[in-house]
């Protein structure tokens, strides 16, 4: 793989008319390399990646376990509603099944969520499954895939939420409106963290 990635890496040179020699294209191909290995070993991409090779009854559990907002790049996210979407109607999500329902089903996040996606759109979902499905690891860590991507869900909204408090505290907001939203940030947080135990406890059992 990572031969075939090199083989297609053309570095231009930082000055026109200058000449890179061998050693910065190996030591930027190699960083690239090292970039896209890093990308694609992430948990986001294997857990999904993991989904597309589940049969209907696994994949299910993990799909009631995490949440559409615990995926953070929206490409992703698009890609996990369909496979979502899928599941639920009882059928196998596989990059082809995927695929067929996102060119006419949009993300639901989209500007126009109600119209079919943009050519553009629509070959980015292609090629993001087509390297989450080639590039997984196992099927079988998808469990421990599914607490990783809650962890990451944790820490990301632990830190959203943080900037959105010191907001609501600059801002004039009377202190019953304050403990108002501390509750429901509280309550979010509170529920991606049940979320991350529940998949801790599943992964536990399922290395056994």
């Amino acid at each position: 793989m990572t031969a075939a990635i090199r083989h297609n890496l053309r570095v231009v040179p930082s000055t026109p008319g200058a000449d890179d020699t061998f050693v910065r294209n190996r030591v930027e191909a190699d960083a690239a390399v090292a970039d896209y290995v890093v990308a694609h070993l992430a948990p986001e991409p294997q857990f999904i990646g993991a989904l597309l090779y589940l049969p209907v009854d696994e994949a299910r559990i993990l799909l009631e376990l995490v949440p559409d907002d615990a995926i953070a790049k929206p490409v992703a996210r698009w890609a996990y509603e369909l496979i979502r979407r899928l599941i639920n109607q009882g059928e196998k999500a596989d990059p082809v099944t995927v695929l067929a329902a996102g060119k006419r089903i949009s993300a639901r996040q989209a500007l126009c969520p109600d119209e079919p996606p943009t050519e553009k759109r629509y070959k980015d979902l292609a090629l993001y499954l087509v390297e989450a499905y080639t590039q997984n690891i196992s099927s079988a860590l998808a469990t421990s895939l599914a607490r990783q991507v809650l962890d990451d869900a944790y820490r990301r909204a632990f830190s959203n939420l943080g900037q959105r408090m010191q907001q609501l505290g600059e801002a004039d907001v009377d202190r019953h409106e304050l403990t108002a939203q501390f509750g429901l940030i509280r309550e979010e947080l509170a529920d991606l963290w049940r979320r991350g135990e529940t998949a801790a406890k599943l992964a536990t059992g399922a290395d056994r």
